[in-house]
């Protein structure tokens, strides 16, 4: 929960307390402050009251050791105290760079630009510091053969005469933390110096970042920070940093300047860009779902159509009269009953006419075989009875030679009428004749009867099937009632996928988010008019004093920009000379410390790392001034802390000899 009482210090600076902020949203929304709260800890975000932070960062010794390509070890050993010290060597590549990335490299975690060579020499690197007061050693340890080959330890002391005694095992220190690979040890010191300092990390939004292109939120940590302690070169145009990311140099000089909540209000506008993100991919989202059912809205319509016709037809058809299509229906029945009755008789007289026919044709025959027999057998001579073969007597055929008898049977011979025997044979072929005839009648008569039924049995089944489908038609409500649910379905489809996607709603979290970023807002573009003119008045001093030219004004923003005026023109930074640019610089993080001063904070680490700072320069005179300003400014500012490198011994003729790195021999180390 956030602290309600107030205190003099925020009250004097007239900056509201974190309760006050969450009541006064809280009344706008009609919620409670504990709604809010809630709210903003869904974004995992806490809203506290504001508190100067102690982030004085002070170098003490340096150790560092290896062995060169050649075989030659080599060692630094060197104290550090406030005020301003020089790496001075007149020859390139004697070591200028590489002296200052070994402090850097266990301050940063990781070295800038020290040289791949030298970086392999390197194995062993001991930082003592003071971190916001507190003994602090950082070990890096390198050994080619090993894998991972870095590890680094941070260890504390319970005093600095402590931690300087203690030797390169760290006997009698307390271990913090330790880490092994390059990855695992820059995480580590980064989140060492992120809470000791009590800074957390920023998170910036990167418009058209993400993997849909649509922005999302990138993280920037205790590397990025460093930036501000180490000075890019003139030729950069970033003004603080060394991280090219949008408002990355104005959030550095916010929490440099210890602006209150200005921390608070970066998390709150990357939180409110997601939830717009978000939004805004529903919507899209919507769009598109809009987009994909056009194809189905056509299918939808032209079912829709084809459904009405046929409604439309069974409505028509339900309330016609199917009197006629009866009658029609009865009238063919009884037609074809009829035609069949008479197909029935014809197919009878045709069946009696075939069986005359058959008897006419067999009669005669009969009577042809008969007297063809009778001629025959009447002129047989039998010499024995044809049933048993017993051999016929002389007096059998004697006898019937006299009476006539039949010598096998004894009966009497009938007698055989040549011309009696045509005219019957004739009569039975005419009545052969006549029976064919009648037969051929009959069955002409029963294909006409067969012809008139079929053509009645189609009649009758097209009026039965007319019938059928009117009576069908007239009754069957349920598929009338199943065609309209379906037309009603498809209205409905069309009907909710026809208009334009409506907006989603705003969430009530994002509504949170929207008021309280703008409360805190405005805290913040209070306190910033109220710091950053100081800021301006003091950059505009302290850069013409470095020798900046005719510089009237400069007029700092919370996105980053100097908006400085040369000579009545109005000049961006980046087109500054390269000169000028270190100089703005330098004098924007020594105006963040006299702020700071005044204000009784340091919000800034007080360590100020410059390389080359007379590489930009054509003559002695603008780097001699320059250097000569830092040394009064130290004056003023005793936790200041300036290295700086040069290869012009001549510049730093005024530092103390305690205070320069230099060696006769043609390399530093």
């Amino acid at each position: 929960m956030t602290a309600s009482t107030k205190t003099s210090t925020t009250e004097a600076a007239g900056v509201p307390l974190a309760g006050d902020i969450l009541q006064s949203v809280a009344a706008k929304m009609g919620l409670t402050a504990e709604q809010v709260e809630r709210s903003l800890a869904e974004a995992n975000i806490t809203l506290k009251n504001p508190a100067a932070a102690d982030r004085r960062l002070r170098m003490l010794h340096l150790r560092a050791y290896g062995v060169k390509h050649s075989g030659e070890p080599f060692t630094v050993e060197r104290g550090f105290s406030t005020g301003v010290s020089a790496i001075v060597h007149p020859d390139n590549s004697a070591g200028k760079t590489s002296l200052l990335e070994f402090l850097v490299w266990p301050l940063r975690g990781e070295p800038r630009d020290l040289p791949p060579d030298v970086r392999s020499w390197v194995r062993h690197l001991r930082l003592d510091l003071a971190v916001a007061g507190r003994p602090i050693r950082i070990a890096l340890d390198i050994d080619p053969d090993a894998h991972p080959a870095l590890t680094g330890r941070i260890l504390t002391a319970d005093t600095t005469e402590q931690l300087l005694a203690a030797d390169d095992s760290g006997n009698g220190l307390r271990l913090l933390e330790q880490a092994s690979g390059t990855a695992e040890v820059d995480r580590s010191i980064g989140s060492f110096f992120l809470d000791a300092l009590r800074m957390g990390h920023t998170t910036l939004w990167q418009t058209g970042g993400g993997a849909d292109g649509g922005g999302a939120p990138q993280v920037h940590g205790w590397a990025s920070y460093f930036g501000a302690c180490y000075l890019n070169p003139g030729g950069d145009e970033i003004l603080l940093g060394d991280v090219n990311a949008v408002g990355l140099s104005a959030r550095l000089m916010e929490l440099f300047v210890d602006i209150p909540y200005s921390t608070v209000l970066t998390q709150l506008s990357v939180a409110g860009k997601r939830e717009r993100k978000t939004l805004a991919q529903e919507k899209r989202r919507a769009e598109g779902d809009a987009d994909a059912r056009k194809s189905d809205r056509e299918a939808w319509q032209n079912e829709l159509e084809q459904i009405s016709r046929q409604i439309t037809d069974l409505r028509s058809l339900a309330s016609q009269d199917v009197s006629p299509l009866l009658q029609a229906a009865d009238q063919a029945a009884a037609r074809l009953q009829g035609a069949q009755g008479v197909l029935r008789e014809t197919e009878q007289d045709l069946a009696e006419t075939n069986a005359a026919r058959v008897r006419a044709d067999q009669a005669l025959l009969d009577a042809r075989e008969t007297w063809q027999a009778r001629r025959v057998l009447g002129r047989l001579n039998p010499v024995c009875c044809p049933r048993c073969e017993e051999p016929l007597d002389r007096e059998r055929h004697q006898q019937e030679r006299e009476d006539a008898s039949c010598a096998v049977c004894t009966r009497q011979l009938p007698e055989v009428d040549e011309e009696t025997a045509e005219v019957l044979l004739q009569d039975l072929e005419s009545q052969l004749e006549s029976a064919r005839e009648a037969e051929e009648a009959a069955a002409q008569q029963r294909d006409a009867a067969t012809a008139t039924v079929t053509d009645a049995i189609a009649e009758q089944r097209g009026a039965a099937a007319a019938l059928q489908e009117a009576l069908a038609t007239s009754q069957n409500h349920e598929r009338l009632r199943q065609l309209e649910l379906q037309a009603a379905g498809l209205e409905g489809r069309l009907a909710a996928t026809g208009s334009a996607p409506e907006e989603p709603p705003v969430p009530v979290s994002a509504q949170v988010l929207a008021a309280v970023y703008e409360a805190v807002r405005e805290a913040v573009d209070a306190s910033a008019k109220r710091l950053f003119p100081a800021m301006n008045a003091q950059i505009v001093e302290l850069a013409t004093r470095f020798g900046v030219q005719n510089l009237d004004s400069v007029r700092l923003d919370r996105s980053g920009k100097v908006n400085a005026v040369k000579a009545g023109v109005k000049t961006s930074f980046k087109s500054l000379s390269r000169g000028d640019r270190l100089r703005m610089r330098i004098a924007t993080v020594i105006a963040l410390l006299r702020v700071g001063a005044d204000r009784g904070v340091a919000a800034h680490p007080g360590l100020l790392l410059i390389d080359s700072v007379a590489a930009e320069e054509v003559t002695e005179v603008p780097a001699r001034t320059l250097i000569a300003e830092l040394q009064a400014i130290a004056k003023d500012l005793p936790d200041l802390q300036v290295v700086l490198t040069t290869a012009q011994p001549e510049l730093v003729d005024a530092l103390p000899a305690s205070h320069l790195i230099t060696r006769d021999d043609e390399h530093l180390f």
